[in-house]
């Protein structure tokens, strides 16, 4: 498969000043694309926040569900450890802090101490 790439050469350069001339001589031209740039900056945050909280969510289905197994409503608990609904928690994603409802799991029987952590979520605080 052939590849195309982009070398610089002194045209090149030649060219970007002409561009940096013209933009400094007529900077309304240069608004329009810096509005552009901060809307996409935006919607790639919004798009990241979306997928990061997507991504966390699956995971921490994922990772109780190699605890508990799949849920399964209609049947009674077989194991130790089962499902017992959510709870809102925080995780961090990059320089986020994101809030997400975090999926609880309990061991059989009465009393404290019974709460598995999530091994995706980590030790509880």
């Amino acid at each position: 498969m052939a590849r195309n790439y982009h070398t610089l050469n002194s045209q090149t350069s030649l060219s970007e000043e002409r561009l940096t001339t013209f933009l400094k001589k007529n900077g309304q031209h240069l608004l329009p694309i810096v509005d552009l740039i901060t809307q996409s900056r935006v919607a790639i945050d919004e798009l990241i926040d979306c997928v990061g909280r997507a991504t966390l969510k699956t995971i921490l289905e994922v990772s109780s569900e190699q605890v508990v197994g799949n849920r399964q409503p209609d049947k009674a608990r077989s194991g130790m450890v089962g499902w017992y609904g959510r709870q809102p928690g925080q995780v961090y994603l990059g320089d986020r802090k994101l809030e997400v409802q975090r999926p609880r799991l309990r061991r059989r029987g009465r009393g404290r101490d019974k709460e598995v952590t999530v091994p995706a979520y980590g030790t509880r605080s």
